[in-house]
């Protein structure tokens, strides 16, 4: 068995080690320590952090938290309302890891961690960072959604080329988009440009303003998530970026992103003006966010959540998202029975 130690709270110990695996591992920007310490200073949480060792050398941690509903305590990763993503973080030295050994260490912590009635690991991926996730390939989960990417090469017309082998109809798209671009750039006066967090001011609200009406108020965006990345930028130790295309002066597009491990997050795209959208002001900024990743040798623009048809049209590589869900007590049988329900509803 795979030894381990579990923190109940974020001390200078916790903080040490997690900050130093962070740096040589593989992982997501929603499993950063920024993140996920900003979430548990917003919130009382009931941490349960856990360090996997394997010969005195670190090799996984495991951000979670039992979540009270109600009568309820449900095991779930840290975050689970706000990340895109909820994985564990796997160090860089960790090898193939023993099925048997692996497991027999999971069911001790178990043990270890306090009173659970149901374990809702939700939001995994199958992959982080094209490292198998081992709470994929060891547990029983259930797929329930696809995230599109982009494998950036090193010429924008590498990146065409290839859309062009994968699907004729995707580069069509792409080719479409091109066009669409340098019309506008023929016919108006055109800009690009893109404001960094750390040389520039970054009006979060702003963003998450338009982006709410354009939704029509039908969002999830609430004052504790616009909290958390506003002390983010704050904070200034992660690359946000504001990215956006003005036409006549008027701003046309703009997408709240970031930056963490050369990895490209397109995270909250909005549409500021309907006046010029017959040129396809969301498809033209993701060509020239394309365009500015590639000349910055980054090397994955992640879409996040959604399967809409756009993503699937400009990516090259897909990857999924599993959820894992399982009762430990009776009372934890009827939440998993309520829960499949309403998943089964959410399919139809």
């Amino acid at each position: 068995m795979y030894s381990y130690k579990i923190f109940n709270s974020v001390n200078e110990e916790c903080k040490n080690i997690w900050k130093k695996v962070e740096t040589n591992s593989y992982s997501n920007f929603f499993q950063s320590f920024d993140f996920i310490q900003e979430i548990i200073n917003k919130d009382k949480l009931n941490v349960k952090i856990v360090f996997i060792f394997d010969k005195n050398e670190i090799i996984a941690i495991l951000p979670l938290e039992i979540k009270k509903y109600f009568v309820f305590h449900v095991l779930q990763w840290i975050g689970t309302n706000y990340a895109d993503y909820c994985n564990p973080l796997l160090a860089n030295n960790i090898e193939d890891l023993d099925k048997d050994t692996f497991l027999k260490t999971w069911k001790a912590i178990l043990n270890d961690l306090g009173k659970i009635d149901l374990i809702f690991l939700n939001k995994q991926l199958t992959y982080i960072q094209d490292v198998e996730n081992p709470f994929i390939k060891f547990f029983k989960t259930s797929l329930f959604s696809k995230i599109y990417l982009i494998e950036l090469k090193n010429k924008f017309d590498d990146y065409k080329e290839e859309i062009k082998k994968k699907d004729k109809k995707h580069h069509y798209e792409v080719h479409r988009t091109l066009l669409k671009l340098e019309k506008l750039k023929n016919l108006y006066s055109y800009k690009f440009s893109v404001k960094n967090s750390f040389e520039n001011n970054i009006n979060f609200k702003e963003i998450i303003k338009t982006k709410i009406d354009a939704l029509n108020k039908k969002n999830k965006l609430n004052s504790f998530f616009i909290d958390v990345f506003e002390n983010l930028i704050t904070l200034n130790k992660i690359r946000f970026l504001s990215m956006e295309i003005k036409v006549n002066e008027q701003v046309m597009s703009k997408c709240f992103s970031f930056i963490y491990k050369n990895i490209f997050y397109y995270y909250i795209p909005t549409i500021y003006s309907k006046d010029f959208n017959n040129y396809k002001p969301g498809k033209v900024l993701i060509i020239e966010i394309i365009k500015w990743c590639i000349l910055n040798n980054i090397k994955k623009f992640d879409f996040g959540l959604g399967e809409e048809s756009y993503k699937k049209h400009f990516s090259n590589k897909v990857i999924y998202m599993h959820r894992y869900l399982k009762f430990i007590t009776l009372k934890g049988i009827i939440l998993y029975s309520i829960i499949k329900i309403v998943l089964s509803f959410k399919k139809l």
